[in-house]
Order: C-alpha cells, then structure tokens, then sequence
C-alpha cells in the first residue's frame, strides 16, 4: 500500500532559527544537518540549514509532482525514494534532507527525535515552545513554537502517517509511531481547553545492557553481582522510583542475567524491553479496535495469560493495578520474576502494593526478595574547562532485602546498599553481613551450601562484572546487551574461562547492613 503526501502549506517547511547571541553555549553537537546548542540558561536550540524561498518553491514544485506523477514510487523506503529523485536530476543534498524529514521523519521535531540525548519532547499546547527532556541536562525549553493550525496539522500529520485516525470524535491517542518512539497526542479543544498537545516519548536505539548500566556508574559491581545472585536464583525483584528515573532500562539490564535456557515472558503496554534471549515472549497490549472500544487486551489479561504458557521468568514492565497481584501469584508458584512500580520509597511501595487498587496478598508478598530504588540525582561536575556545571545522571539508591512476618502484620527491610551523593559512590556491606540475610539464607539452603561456598560464588560475580567494566572501556562490544547477555551464558557454563583469579576486587570500606523498621510495611488489612 502505497503512502500518501499530506497537504503541502508553508508549515511542511518551517525552519528551526537559532538566536544564540545574547546566550552563554555550554554544549554544541549535530544532528543531520542541523547544529544543537545548549545554553546556560536552560535551552535547547536548534539551527535548521538555511534554505531559501527559492528552495521553498523548489521543494513545493517537487512535492506536487510527486503526488501527482510518482505514485508507483513505493515510498515507505526511504532508500528507494531517494534513489527515484535523484534519477528525476534532483541532486542538492539538503533539498533532499527536508524532503526526507517531512515525508518520513517528524517535520520541524525531527533534530529533536534523532537526537540520541532526548528522552522526551512535549509541546503542551500551541504557541508553547516544545520542552525537551534532555539525558545530559533535563529538562530545557528548545525554540520550536507551533500556532494553533500549525499543531492541529502537526498532529493530524502524525497520527495519519501512522496509520490512525484522530477527529473530533476520538481526540486523544496514544499510539507506537515507529520502533523508537511513542506518540500521545490531543487534538484541537475537545478535552483541552488550550488546544492540541503532543508528547514524543523516545526508547534507545540500543538497549542498556548491564555492563552499560555499570559503565555509567548507574549500579556498582558488587550490586550487579548481588542482583545476577538472585535472579539466577529466581528471587523476585521489584525496581522502584519516579517518572522517567530509568527502571525500564534496568529491567532489560537485569534481564542479561537470565540464563539461556530460560523461556522469559515478558509484558508491557509499550514494548521497550529487548532480549537477546531464544525463548523470549513478548507480550503487548492492545488498544481499541472498534470505535465502540471492543477488543482491547489489557495487562491483566496478559499477566494472567502468561501464567499458562510455562514460562521460567514473568518480567511485567510495569504494573499498575491488578496485574501486579497476579504477578505476584506467579513468583509464589515458583517464576522469576521482576517488574516496576512508581513509588518514591520501599515502605510506600509495600503499602500500595497490598492495598486498593493492586490487593496482593500477604502470602505473595512473601515471594518478593528484593526492592531496588533507582533515582534521578543532579551533581555538580566540572567540563572539560573546568567550569562547574549540573550533571543529571540516575542512580540507585538502595537496595533492600525483605521477609514477611505475618505473625507482627509487618515486612522488615535490610537496606544492603546505599548510594552517596556527595562522594557519587556507593555503600557496599561486608560479604560477613551479606550471608546473613534472609535472601542469602533462602538461597544456600536451596543449594545446599554453606557461607564460605556462598561468598565465594559472589566474589567470582563480582569478578566477573569488575572484568566486563574494565574490557567496556576498551572495546564498545563489551557494552552491548546481546554480547554481553551472550558473555553471561558463557559465565554460567563455567566462569574458570574468563580468568578471573587475575582480577583485583575493589578495595571499599564494607558497611554494615541497617535494619530500618519504624513504620516498616504495616500490613492493616492482614
């Protein structure tokens, strides 16, 4: 099916115009043909290649003769359609570059979305300028403004290039507009006052792997290996935080663990999760097919579909309401299992997960090992010219240990570790503190061994994330998730393979565990 050309105005054309004069540049870099800069006081600029009117014309006049004398062109292939107008004597570059970013891309937004450093692009309303959720510097306010029309036609573009449709009748969508973007949209006024809005929500191009994770100081070594311990193990994990504070990317980080023979499950509203796994199932919601609103599936009906197909792992990529307590049904039967929850602490995560509207079960709860807190943090670092400047970087927080005491209606938490944000490092317990948490008890009397055989086990992990940090920084591959998810496989097989006695362990000033129980999980519907 071939696509067709949208109605062509001025608006297809509207140049991004940078006025940086009066503004102190702390960043610049380039996207395609077009300069980003980054002020200090907060803005992301962008500065499109200058085009005539001339130009403008040109590129008019080729847009009408495409849609009226091209239609065999197939140009869903972007390849291919470049091929047919350079054959039409259409040769400058940057003509071709604005026919691309307007038929293919996102228009005026298309810097913004192949930008690797943008997370988020919202515009909230029209003459709003698009904020921009930068990975660098958060948030920044950027120099694209779109007028009333300018958005409604923006919008209807968008949609209807992703084959949807948004009218009056149905003026809100949420839709996956390609494999690195999520579109929601509002259109005009109908449930909006100000008028339409758009949010552009970006996943990487290339998975976080663990090594990555690690790499970018995101978890220490010793974490990495504490957490690969308990899902090799099939102990639940559960990653708490904020909006947009990286728990999907540890998830796929994490999920480098899983052994190779494993058959994973996995379900998400928004598929972002990606495994290198042979027995990966992913499973995906679905929206509305009928304007009555029948046929969706939602994440309840997955999580419970997913119960029956004998998976070894359920990874629920979020859980919200009453699938969370369906997952937690799966981790007591037996699954590994991880998932995410939005909750700022471990005590509020608990209380929200056994009350309204999740309700799970107390029994259940008792099948979740570990609670991981992953946070936003702003430090202050100096660039390469030694002038101080915020850094916006994720980090995890803590992570705690858990046993359900159902006899005192309360879950009491070990917190192992704890992340300094001064010092931008982490606490790491004493492996002495570690043995003797209810998690590494469960775990040595599963397989039959004793402290010595445990610790020992962790230090070869912990070696052996230490050895793919350090070859990371030498050869990108070592970052990579299929690579490395690969390097654990082989790890498992037999870790004497990657000569880890040449390894040094990190010398840390080892912490003991605090046991923190004031108001801890109070369970009042025991």
């Amino acid at each position: 099916m071939k696509n067709k050309f949208f109605s062509f105005n001025p608006f297809l054309f509207k140049i991004n115009r940078a006025s940086i004069s009066n503004s102190i540049v702390i960043d610049q870099y380039k996207v395609g043909y077009s300069y980003i800069y980054i002020t200090s006081d907060g803005r992301y600029i962008i500065e499109d290649p200058i085009i005539t009117q001339s130009e403008i014309q040109a590129l008019n006049n080729i847009l009408e003769y495409l849609l009226y004398k091209l239609h065999t062109i197939e140009i869903t292939d972007e390849n291919k359609f470049e091929e047919a107008i350079k054959k039409m004597g259409i040769k400058n570059d940057k003509l071709i570059y604005f026919l691309k970013r307007e038929i293919f891309g996102f228009g005026v937004l298309d810097p913004a979305v192949k930008d690797s450093k943008v997370e988020d692009i919202q515009i909230p309303a029209p003459n709003i300028p698009a904020r921009i959720i930068h990975s660098d510097y958060d948030k920044l306010i950027s120099n694209i403004v779109l007028d009333e029309k300018e958005l409604n036609n923006y919008v209807e573009k968008l949609v209807y290039k992703s084959g949807k449709n948004i009218s009056a009748f149905r003026p809100l969508l949420s839709i996956r507009s390609s494999d690195t973007t999520r579109l929601t949209v509002t259109y005009k006024k109908e449930i909006g006052h100000k008028g339409s809005s758009i949010t552009i929500r970006k996943f990487p191009e290339n998975p976080w792997s663990i090594t990555r994770l690690i790499v970018k100081n995101t978890l220490d070594p010793m974490m990495a290996a504490w957490l690969m311990q308990l899902i090799e193990n099939k102990k639940a994990i559960l990653i708490i935080g904020g909006m947009g504070c990286g728990k999907t990317s540890l998830i796929n980080g994490l999920c480098n663990c899983i052994n190779e023979r494993a058959t994973i499950i996995t379900v998400e509203d928004t598929p972002e999760l990606r495994l290198a796994h042979p027995y990966w199932i992913p499973l995906i919601t679905r929206e509305s097919l009928t304007l009555d609103e029948k046929g969706s599936i939602d994440m309840f009906t997955l999580v419970k579909h997913a119960l029956r197909m004998s998976g070894d792992y359920l990874i629920v990529g979020e859980v919200r309401g009453e699938e969370g307590r369906i997952w937690a049904q799966a981790i007591m039967t037996g699954h590994g299992g991880i998932t995410s929850f939005h909750a700022e602490t471990h005590n509020v995560a608990v209380e929200r997960l056994i009350n309204e509207p999740i309700n799970v079960d107390v029994g259940s709860l008792a099948s979740l090992h570990s609670i991981v807190n992953i946070k936003k943090y702003v430090l202050i670092k100096e660039d390469e010219r030694g002038v101080p400047r915020k850094v916006f970087v994720r980090r995890i927080a803590g992570i705690y240990d858990l046993e359900v005491q159902l006899e005192r209606k309360k879950v009491k938490f070990y917190k192992m570790f704890s992340y300094d944000s001064i010092k931008d490092s982490f606490n790491v317990p004493k492996l002495e503190t570690i043995v003797k948490l209810p998690t590494a008890k469960l775990i040595m009397e599963e397989k039959g061994w004793d402290e010595k055989m445990f610790i020992n086990d962790l230090i070869t992990k912990h070696k052996f994330f230490l050895k793919l940090k350090e070859k990371s920084l030498i050869d990108e591959k070592f970052l990579d998730y299929r690579f490395v998810t690969q390097l654990i496989w082989k790890f498992y097989e037999n870790p004497k393979q990657f000569n880890l006695e040449e390894i040094k362990e990190e010398e840390k000033e080892g912490k003991e565990i605090e046991i923190e129980e004031e108001g801890v999980g109070v369970m009042g519907n025991v």
